[in-house]
């Protein structure tokens, strides 16, 4: 009896690769749309070849991911006890930094366009409780959530879009396309778009708890490119709509864009919430996957008694951020100098230590039987 409860238990822990499709997509959707200002510099024939680029990488980089996945499911067992500690210390930090971003985010769009007259520290309180309450949850409960609420997301986004696309001119696209694109703006526009699908380096952690995983980097791909033609869409209307001078000063440009779109008749006036409500959902999935998935790796790694450590200092450390000096600039410049390189790096090691540890275990078992 206790075996087949046992067995069961361990089924209930896999997600479909629907469910990791669904559960990729929504949580990269907002990052998507809110890193728009991100990318405004750059010309527009620049932007569509590196998210060419980019994806084409990630879709050599899910192969790889497949292969190696197995050493990411007990880090310590594969690396060795302090090795494995390291790895799950340097993807938990990363977690970590992004939770507070999120939270302040979360509070930030919370206050300007839902909640004017709330304190922003209530709002981040609030916020990290309700994660609080999904981090111990089950990978496959998130995934039907995320299975359920993509095709709703989606409707919502790709109407406004279609709503804005209305007053769409080509004058501004003919003129960005006749801007020169040089290797490096091009190569610096890969970067910038590698480092804010950073959560990529995640998958391999999230296939061991889905079905079939060797096939899915159908999954992860879908996902990836799904993300990357909705921002290359965002980036056209803003040209299309606003030209390159009227969003370059704008916070979050895309909020304000959808703003003044709205249904004819003018029977539904505020149908700019659709947008804003997605979007602020979106982020909101997203930072409840960190808590999640940040209990899950410090489970790995032997750290488990962490958990309530790691949640409650970034939730105090968001609610005293813009004392504390940290700002959003000092997240992008981690990202970008930090996490933007150690990621792929680590990535390319696990793999490297892997084989060489499955090698020498082959070797054992090869002397073992040549001994006998």
């Amino acid at each position: 009896m206790k075996r087949k409860e046992k067995m069961k238990y361990t089924e209930n822990e896999t997600i479909s690769q629907k469910q990791l499709f669904s559960q990729a997509s929504v949580s990269m959707l907002g990052l998507s749309l809110m890193a728009v200002p991100e990318f405004m510099r750059f010309s527009l024939k620049t932007m569509i070849f590196g998210l060419v680029l980019t994806g084409l990488f990630f879709w050599v980089q899910s192969i790889y991911f497949v292969r190696i996945c197995p050493c990411y499911a007990r880090l310590c067992t594969s690396f060795g006890n302090w090795v494995g500690k390291l790895f799950g210390f340097i993807y938990v930090s990363y977690l970590w930094f992004s939770q507070v971003v999120l939270l302040c985010l979360i509070a930030d769009l919370a206050n300007y366009y839902f909640i004017e007259r709330i304190d922003k520290s209530w709002l981040i309180l609030l916020t990290g409780i309700v994660c609080a309450i999904g981090m111990y949850q089950n990978v496959e409960k998130r995934g039907r959530i995320g299975e359920i609420i993509l095709p709703v997301i989606l409707f919502f986004i790709l109407f406004m879009l279609f709503l804005a696309f209305r007053d769409f001119s080509f004058e501004e696209i003919i003129r960005e396309s006749r801007r020169k694109m040089t290797l490096r703006e091009l190569a610096e526009a890969f970067y910038k778009i590698v480092c804010l699908f950073l959560p990529v380096y995640f998958f391999p952690f999230i296939l061991n708890q889905t079905k079939r995983n060797t096939s899915a980097k159908k999954s992860m791909n879908g996902s990836i490119c799904l993300n990357l033609g909705i921002l290359l869409l965002a980036l056209f209307l803003l040209l299309g709509l606003l030209g390159r001078e009227g969003y370059m000063h704008k916070k979050y440009p895309m909020i304000d864009l959808m703003s003044g779109v709205n249904l004819s008749g003018d029977f539904f006036q505020r149908s700019d919430l659709f947008w804003s409500g997605s979007l602020l959902f979106c982020l909101f999935y997203l930072c409840g996957s960190i808590f999640f998935y940040q209990h899950e790796l410090l489970k790995r790694c032997r750290l488990e008694r962490g958990t309530g450590i790691a949640y409650a200092s970034a939730v105090l450390f968001s609610v005293f951020a813009g004392k504390l000096g940290f700002s959003f600039e000092i997240y992008r410049t981690l990202v970008r100098y930090g996490y933007g390189i150690v990621f792929p790096v680590l990535i390319l090691a696990a793999g490297i230590w892997y084989k060489r540890r499955k090698m020498g275990r082959r070797e054992q078992i090869h002397e073992e039987n040549t001994d006998k």
